[in-house]
């Protein structure tokens, strides 16, 4: 006699990244956000350390990164998988997948694009820091780096911070920087202008972003002004070891800036000690004190931690069931057991 399979009839949903994209925008994943790095300082969230699978040969080749998390105040369990190649054309340098499995018994509830969900809520965590951690009086943004992470921050910060009002970008391509400076003009309202060199977008700027996939510094010590914040979006290398040095710096995730972050560069170098690291955003989120003084270099020191993307996920999926969004799938949903 057979026995139903306790999944049958269950489905699995697959939501394309234009799904996803309609059931999270900008100010969705600032509150999706904040929520989430305070369920983090409270102690409702379980993550697994970030794992990274490198392809050998060049160091631009391309590499796998895995993040998976456990967010109690969403019933969120889920894996992210992240595969970047620096190579490829601007805007499709990465390919992304989310995946959402129910907390009680495994079954995969969804399966979506992350690209989006990356990008998103990575702005939306520059836009928390620069909330928290830039002085009050901040009008001006310096951004280095012209790509998705780079317009995502820009969002995300104009939202937190609408009188950031001076803008100036700098990147390697001419064209690529010139209208980014439009299109921030344009959508967000800034007084925007392009500029020839890290030092003129960055000098002066009471706001800085870097967001760039350079394996050398780009921003040096000597870019750094006090009173300055920034908001490090970029890969690990992009900042020298003795600028991180002159900056308080808050991490996502302690561990993952102690072994991942732009921190655990200058850690290498002998640049900083362990007990130089500040506290994490999860903590200023609930209150501890961030800035101590107007004249303190403060650095988000952004590597990407499970918490972000879990509970965006559920938002999403929540979302989508609520409107029919997507397409339905059986994954899981039989006895593997049972003849084909």
């Amino acid at each position: 006699m057979s026995v139903e399979h306790p999944f049958a009839g269950r489905r699995t949903l697959v939501l394309s990244m234009d799904d996803v994209k309609a059931m999270l925008g900008m100010d969705e994943a600032i509150e999706v956000q904040r929520r989430a790095f305070v369920a983090i300082a409270e102690g409702k969230t379980v993550a697994a350390p970030n794992s990274w699978l490198r392809l050998p040969g060049d160091a631009r080749r391309g590499w796998l990164k895995l993040l998976a998390g456990y967010d109690a105040d969403t019933a969120g369990l889920g894996v992210k998988v992240l595969a970047r190649f620096p190579n490829n054309p601007p805007g499709a340098n990465l390919g992304s997948l989310l995946l959402l499995f129910d907390e009680n018994d495994g079954f995969p509830l969804a399966v979506m694009d992350g690209v989006y969900v990356t990008a998103v809520r990575t702005g939306a965590g520059a836009g928390l820091a620069t909330d928290f951690l830039a002085r009050e009086d901040a009008r001006t943004v310096g951004l280095v780096g012209t790509g998705v992470v780079a317009w995502y921050s820009l969002l995300a910060i104009k939202k937190c911070r609408p009188a950031l009002r001076d803008l100036r970008i700098y990147s390697r391509s001419e064209e690529r920087r010139v209208r980014l400076a439009e299109r921030a003009a344009d959508e967000l309202g800034f007084v925007a202008k392009a500029c020839d060199s890290v030092s003129s977008a960055v000098a002066g700027a009471d706001v800085l972003v870097t967001a760039t996939n350079s394996l050398e510094p780009i921003l040096m010590a000597s870019h750094l002004e006090a009173g300055q914040h920034l908001n490090a979006m970029g890969i690990r290398t992009e900042i020298h070891h003795e600028a991180t040095a002159r900056c308080v710096v808050v991490g996502d995730g302690r561990e993952e800036t102690l072994n991942d972050g732009k921190f655990s560069v200058a850690l290498a170098a002998g640049a900083v000690r362990e007990e130089d690291l500040g506290p994490d955003l999860a903590e200023i989120l609930d209150g501890r004190s961030g800035r101590r003084s107007a004249d303190e270099i403060t650095l988000f020191d952004s590597s990407g931690v499970a918490i972000q993307d879990v509970p965006c996920a559920v938002h999403v999926l929540r979302a989508a069931r609520a409107s029919d969004a997507g397409t339905v799938v059986d994954l899981g949903a039989k006895d593997v057991l049972e003849p084909a």
